[in-house]
Parts: C-alpha cells; structure tokens; sequence
C-alpha cells in the first residue's frame, strides 16, 4: 500500500473517531492504531487461489472489529461513513496487492464489555468457506437455480455508495450525471459505466484529464471487485455483491458476558 493512500486514509479516520475519543475519554484508539490491526488480520486470514477459477490469492472479506460498548454505540450513531471508509481501505489493500476478494468486505462492530476503551481487537476471515474441495464439487454440480446476477456499487470518496441500478450509468460535474462529482477538475460528462454481457465496463469520454483505474490512464476497462477509480480530484472504489446481499448495514452484535 501506497503512504499516500494509508496517510489519506488515516486522516479521514482522524476527523471520524479520534474528535470522538478526546470528547468521551482522555485516552483513545488512534487511527494508525485500528488500521494495523485491520491489515494484521487480514494479511493473517490470506488463502490459497481457488483451483480452476483463479490464480490470485483470496482475501479476506469478514471483519470483526471489538470495542467497548460505549464506544461501538458512538460509532454506530455518529459517524455513519466509518464502515464505507474501512471497506474502502480493504478493498484497496486487496487491489494493490493483486489478491482477490470474493465478496465485498463485511465490517461488524462488537460491542465487548470485558475490553477496556483504548483496547481493539480485529478478527478476519471468509464469508464463504475457502476449500478446494468444494470448489471442484461446485464446478461439476447442475444448478438447480440460475445464478444471482452481480450488482456493481461505487464508494465514492469515502462518504457515499451508489447502486449501479442501470444499464448506463452517467459520471461527470454536470448535474444531469447519474453520479454528479462537485470537482472542477472533473469533466462535465467525464465517463460511463455501462453493463454489458453481465458485467460493467468503464468508458472515458474523452475527458480532459481522463479518468485512471489502479493507477493506469484508461479508455475502456472492465470492472473488477477492488478497482480504484480516479477522476479528477474524486476517488472511487467498485465493489459488487449478489442481488440478495444485504449491503451498506452495520451488523452489531449484543455485548458479551462473562
């Protein structure tokens, strides 16, 4: 991972729950500090790439973050963008690394009354169970129903998610855009993400300083789980789950007991 992007990253988390520390407690949970126990958990939940389907190691996509109940309830009421800042920071951890992720990431917030409020403890692993043996069982097996089709999400910045709900899908500043980016370094119709034989393909329309993904100036590119997406100043992650995915939800699990 880029310093650039873990310095960004860091300072959104700062302004989300380090003001919430200091105005509750005098002692608090930095953002360096949940972001290394996030890329510890998830550089330790890593598999092997599933035989036949892919090459790339698989990450981890369920995260259990535990923390005193006070603060999960803060969390949960004051800063709604925190679960879409810290997908974004899997997401790309996932695509900067080149492992593959199978869904989209899944962040639970666990109250713990047994930890203290500085304490943090981060749990990884799979929502679906990672197994060579199943995989090559899935792959000979008739489907008794057609597949879920995929539903392509944008984050955009860190602070929204929007459903790839048509078949064109308009960005750009002018406000008659499907997404509308308030950036003067973004074109008025900058590009478009069209679905196309089941998946969604990023068009640039010739915009004046053109629209990146992972980095490479791009004309046409076919959406992957984790792509990074830049145009102008504004900075967006694709994501996509099945049509019966509950996404955009907060799971909160009631405090343990002793």
């Amino acid at each position: 991972m880029s310093n650039h992007h873990l310095a960004r990253i860091e300072a959104q988390l700062e302004r989300l729950i380090e003001g919430t520390f200091t105005q509750i407690f005098r002692q608090r949970i930095t953002a360096h500090d949940l972001l290394l126990h996030i890329t510890r958990a998830f550089d330790d939940q890593l598999s092997e790439p599933i035989a036949g389907e892919d090459e790339r190691t698989v990450a981890p996509d369920r995260f259990t973050i535990h923390l005193h109940p006070e603060i999960v309830a803060h969390l949960t009421s004051e800063e709604p963008h925190l679960i879409a800042l810290l997908t974004e920071h899997i997401s790309e951890l996932a695509s900067n690394h080149d492992y593959r992720l199978l869904r989209v990431p899944n962040i639970i917030l666990n109250p713990d009354s047994n930890l203290a409020h500085i304490q943090v403890i981060v749990e990884a692993g799979h929502q679906v169970r990672i197994s060579q043996e199943t995989a090559a069982l899935q792959r000979v097996e008739l489907p008794t129903t057609p597949p879920l089709p995929t539903v392509g999400r944008m984050i955009i910045n860190a602070e929204r998610t929007v459903l790839l709900d048509a078949s064109i899908t308009n960005i750009g500043r002018s406000r008659d855009n499907d997404i509308v980016l308030a950036d003067p370094t973004v074109s008025r119709h900058h590009a478009q993400v069209r679905l196309r034989f089941g998946a969604y393909t990023l068009f640039d329309n010739d915009s004046q300083h053109g629209t990146y993904v992972n980095g490479v100036r791009i004309q046409e590119h076919r959406l992957q789980p984790g792509d990074v997406i830049l145009m102008g100043h504004a900075r967006m992650i694709y994501i996509e789950d099945n049509q019966d995915a509950d996404y955009g939800q907060t799971d909160i699990y009631p405090p343990s007991h002793p």
